[in-house]
């Protein structure tokens, strides 16, 4: 088995995993918040790549094969829509809600709030959002988000205002699901009170479905040429078996 057969089979496999990482993007284009992955590359020489048991790989020392180091996130900010909806909030700029979840504190781009069965300003999961001073309760009352981050009611009392931090960097943080990410203990929240809001809008994903089509179709092609050359390879070894056991 030559070098060229693991050149193309870590090529198939870094695209197979880029594959999925765009895939999910095209799948999360409608979520509101979603921030875009981007799979990232690093080359790795033969001499360091092992087999199970921990044996050197066979190949040229100086033989660099493709490794899928991991998966980034784009935290480029998506495009802001009004909805009209007095309890949907968007963020201008850097920054993130708090959230109060089962596991510990969540944060999120997505300002689709709701009220849950406890009468408090919740994800659509019913995870309650952190406000300056907590859980915000609602009552029984009307409700709305201001662009200060007040929540006040149909008489004009404050119930409470979001809490809005950021981190330096984002790049620490991991996604979990439900637009939801979490803060690694070294990542500590950073409060923004200056943050930019716009009630009654929604930030939507920062995908770009055109692009991402465009990135599937070239990511494709190059695993199907990654598996001709493997295809190749298979085929040319078994001719030299052959000639060998004639």
């Amino acid at each position: 088995m030559g070098s060229d057969l693991y050149l193309a089979a870590s090529g198939a496999a870094a695209r197979l995993r880029d594959l999925d990482v765009v895939a999910n993007n095209l799948a999360n284009a409608d979520s509101t918040g979603f921030k875009r992955d981007s799979a990232v590359f690093e080359a790795s020489l033969a001499a360091a790549l092992r087999d199970p048991e921990g044996h050197p790989l066979p190949g040229p020392d100086a033989t660099a094969f493709v490794d899928a180091a991991l998966v980034a996130t784009d935290f480029a900010a998506g495009p802001v829509s009004a909805t009209g909806s007095p309890l949907d909030v968007a963020i201008r700029g850097p920054g993130f809600f708090e959230v109060d979840t089962p596991e510990g504190p969540r944060y999120t781009r997505a300002g689709s709030f709701v009220v849950n069965g406890a009468q408090e300003l919740s994800t659509p999961d019913s995870h309650p959002v952190i406000g300056e001073g907590g859980p915000i309760g609602l009552g029984s009352r009307p409700v709305e988000i201001r662009a200060t981050g007040e929540v006040v009611d149909d008489q004009g009392s404050v119930l409470g205002r979001l809490r809005v931090v950021d981190f330096d960097p984002p790049a620490g943080l991991e996604k979990v699901g439900g637009g939801l990410f979490r803060a690694p203990e070294s990542l500590a929240p950073i409060p923004r009170p200056d943050a930019v809001l716009f009630p009654r809008s929604l930030e939507r994903s920062n995908v770009v479905p055109v692009k991402e089509l465009t990135t599937l179709l070239l990511l494709q092609r190059a695993f199907e040429m990654n598996m001709q050359v493997i295809a190749t390879d298979d085929q040319m070894t078994q001719q030299l078996l052959q000639e060998v056991q004639q």
